[in-house]
């Protein structure tokens, strides 16, 4: 889908959200655009995205993010590995504010364009953290969060490597992903899950509003 340049970024994130199944209250609606326009801002002299339209940072990034959704609602805490420049987890805390955020994201350039972006939206309950996340570091941290989350940022091996010591019993990896997942894949994907003491990952496949464009979430449950 290509978006006209004077495409109101408020309504395509208002009719996106709705296609999700969500309502915006005026006020999140306001945080999503400071959020966009600042992001564009920092672009301009710090490498965060490749968008650099407010519609195709609300189209690409926002509800790309946000479509996640049913997949985070009940969990406490979550934690976001390689999160760049905040996604999806700053959308999902300001979809859900209860929810504990932690970001975690080896730039510091990032890093510091996140830590900005909470104190000015004077959000709560979100610990950021720059470093390179090992799978010996992650032991060390433990299993803390009842989900961790990752978009597309590494491989399911690299992913499930960092991530599983992370989970408590019970909890969830969830890896979103583009179309191109194979069945040879999701065996490799299986055949990991075990490894680390998860169950056989399951998968949900859904598009995203206003582009269409396909996506796939793995689901893997820790043991």
């Amino acid at each position: 889908m290509t978006l006209a340049p004077a495409a109101e970024p408020i309504s395509l994130l208002r009719e996106g959200a709705a296609a999700l199944g969500l309502h915006l209250a005026p006020d999140v609606l306001d945080r999503f655009l400071f959020y966009g326009q600042e992001l564009l801002k920092w672009n301009a002299r710090v490498n965060l995205t490749g968008l650099r339209t407010l519609p195709e940072v609300v189209v690409k990034h926002f509800l790309d993010s946000l479509a996640v959704w049913p997949w985070v609602q009940d969990l406490a805490n979550l934690a976001d590995i390689g999160t760049g420049a905040g996604f999806p987890g700053l959308p999902l805390k300001l979809l859900l504010p209860p929810l504990e955020l932690t970001l975690i994201e080896a730039s510091g350039k990032k890093t510091a364009f996140l830590h900005y972006l909470v104190a000015h939206l004077g959000l709560g309950g979100v610990t950021i953290r720059q470093l390179h996340l090992t799978h010996t570091l992650a032991c060390q941290w433990g299993p803390v969060f009842q989900g961790v989350i990752t978009r597309a940022t590494l491989t399911l091996e690299q992913y499930l490597n960092v991530a599983a010591p992370l989970v408590k019993p019970g909890g969830r990896l969830l890896a979103m992903q583009g179309p191109r997942q194979t069945a040879v894949h999701r065996q490799q994907a299986a055949a990991l899950a075990g490894r680390y003491h998860c169950r056989p990952p399951r998968q949900e496949e859904y598009r995203l509003p206003l582009s269409g464009d396909r996506r796939r979430l793995l689901i893997i449950e820790k043991l």
